[in-house]
């Protein structure tokens, strides 16, 4: 089990839990967050070996799209 994604997802959840920011910085940092689980682990799991990280990262990267895209 790879337990370095879990702690980056609660650490985000706890950021948005905490955030006394703007809805605009919230939503930069929350970007950044979901680009940085992007980048660190893109095509790291195998969905029939590791099926739960394969789809939270795939998650994560649709999010952030999504998010991207409401910039423009």
């Amino acid at each position: 089990m790879n337990h370095i994604i879990w702690n980056q997802l609660l650490s985000i959840s706890d950021k948005l839990n905490e955030s006394d920011q703007s809805k605009e910085n919230t939503k930069e940092m929350l970007i950044a967050q979901l680009e940085s689980i992007n980048v660190t682990h893109e095509r790291s799991f195998d969905p029939a070996e590791n099926f739960e990280e394969y789809v939270v990262v795939a998650l994560c990267q649709a999010i952030n799209n999504t998010l991207k895209d409401t910039d423009t």
